[in-house]
């Protein structure tokens, strides 16, 4: 390869890399499910997958038509089946086209979820969030004219907004030099050849086919008539807002722990005696036994995570690592104001809920009658929490398994929160010992007019009839 073409690589996988940090949430991890040829292939998932998990959107590519262009980056705009309205998805089953005969290095997919649909709006959808998969089972030989597939397990879970969503892919190869690139030879599978879904619809295929190959937004010009992407979404059908009134709200603030330097722009953070890892999709809190702080994460001054106006939810996906331990750490507190770092932060007085565990896992929420603490549960498990200020009225819902309410509709405190805190700001005295917690996603979502990252900048209107 000449020098000129690695060097546009590199400033192309910068530009990629500087877009994904500021414009959208993105995942990287690792998986070792291996390619299967459709038609060879396993009836199975992968078996990193669960059984368990229905399919809310299934379409399966013929193999390719060689004698026509396929583009290297291709999204649809899908419905899911049986959303009610959301969905959570918990792995996929990714496509691709091999367009000439290879051998691969290294395989990477990247793909995005484009997650807010407004069918009043334009652009109709926003707020992409990006999965990166490095694919460790390659090296990797593929057949022209073969289509195949690969499952993977998300590391988190995927919360869809509604019944429609947008999913854009693409493939990136290292053909021996050690760099990865978009290729025009592994590609997904936009399939214009009949067929038909086994669950859920396409509204419409797109690709892109003359443009830099990242530069798929959904506008019309990318619309290819009846093309479907071959795409396995496997989750289950949910209800992401559980609270009473909260059916049509959007999400105002969504902290997804993807991002280093946005994450030191939205929060205070101090290690204290202890120590945090945060990036690729989750925050770590932890501390040593014996150690006199643990870490102490707040929002700050540049962010507003809590609308100041309007009835609103805090949701946030976390799991304590380790069982209870004499001292506490929270995983979530909603608050006026935040406690300062060194002062205690389970007694702060403008703490409206804390989500806790030191000797056993509890929910407390600050009501107009006062302080309101129930047990939650095992802390161990991996759980999505939701706190809902509405209407004059607060609740709490953990949302697994059809919803599971904690505190019904209770007048709220004279003080209104506006801040979120994590972990723990005492500084504690004699032997001590810290639980680990795991927060992997904060959203705030209200019934505010305000939703950010419209990425689709040139609109994206409705297939052509």
């Amino acid at each position: 390869m000449n020098t000129t073409r690695k060097i546009l690589r590199i400033v192309l996988a910068a530009l990629l890399a500087g877009l994904a940090s500021t414009a959208f949430a993105q995942t990287t991890f690792t998986s070792n499910s291996p390619f299967v040829a459709v038609g060879a292939e396993q009836t199975t998932n992968h078996p990193s997958m669960s059984a368990a998990d229905p399919a809310i959107f299934a379409y399966a590519p013929s193999n390719p038509n060689l004698s026509i262009s396929h583009p290297s980056y291709a999204g649809a705009w899908i419905t899911q089946s049986a959303a009610t309205p959301q969905a959570k998805i918990n792995s996929v089953r990714l496509y691709a086209y091999a367009l000439k005969t290879g051998v691969y290095q290294h395989v990477a997919a990247r793909f995005r979820f484009w997650n807010a649909y407004q069918a009043s709006a334009s652009p109709v959808f926003s707020k992409p969030t990006e999965f990166v998969v490095n694919m460790t089972a390659c090296p990797c030989n593929f057949v022209a004219g073969q289509a195949y597939f690969v499952d993977i397990a998300l590391p988190k879970p995927m919360y869809t907004e509604s019944t429609s969503v947008g999913f854009s892919q693409v493939w990136e190869v290292d053909t021996g030099d050690g760099m990865l690139a978009i290729s025009a030879d592994l590609v997904p599978a936009l399939d214009t050849a009949p067929g038909s879904e086994t669950a859920g619809a396409t509204i419409a295929g797109y690709g892109n086919l003359g443009r830099s190959p990242d530069d798929l937004n959904f506008a019309p010009v990318d619309e290819l008539g009846g093309g479907r992407l071959g795409l396995v979404l496997n989750g289950a059908s949910m209800t992401l807002d559980q609270c009473t009134g909260t059916a049509n709200f959007q999400t105002q603030f969504d902290e997804e722990f993807d991002d280093a330097s946005a994450f030191y722009q939205r929060w205070k953070a101090n290690p204290n005696n202890g120590t945090f890892t945060v990036g690729s999709g989750y925050l770590t809190l932890s501390a040593p036994d014996g150690a006199a702080q643990f870490p102490y994460i707040a929002s700050g001054a540049q962010s507003t995570p809590i609308p100041p106006v309007g009835n609103f939810e805090v949701i946030w996906l976390a799991q304590y690592n380790s069982g209870p331990k004499p001292d506490g750490a929270g995983e979530m507190a909603v608050s006026r104001g935040t406690p300062l770092n060194g002062n205690p932060g389970d007694s702060y007085a403008g703490n409206v809920l804390r989500s806790w565990q030191d000797n056993g896992f509890t929910v407390s929420v600050n009501t107009s009658g006062g302080v309101q603490t129930t047990g939650a549960g095992n802390g161990t498990d991996l759980r999505l929490m939701e706190y809902c200020w509405v209407n004059g009225n607060v609740e709490v819902w953990e949302t697994w398994n059809g919803g599971q309410m904690h505190f019904s509709q209770t007048l709220q405190p004279a003080q209104r929160p506006d801040s979120l805190w994590l972990g723990n700001s005492i500084v504690a005295s004699g032997a001590t010992s810290w639980p680990s917690v795991t927060i992997y996603r904060v959203l705030v979502r209200g019934d505010q007019t305000q939703i950010v990252d419209h990425i689709f900048s040139d609109g994206f209107g409705l297939p052509p009839e």
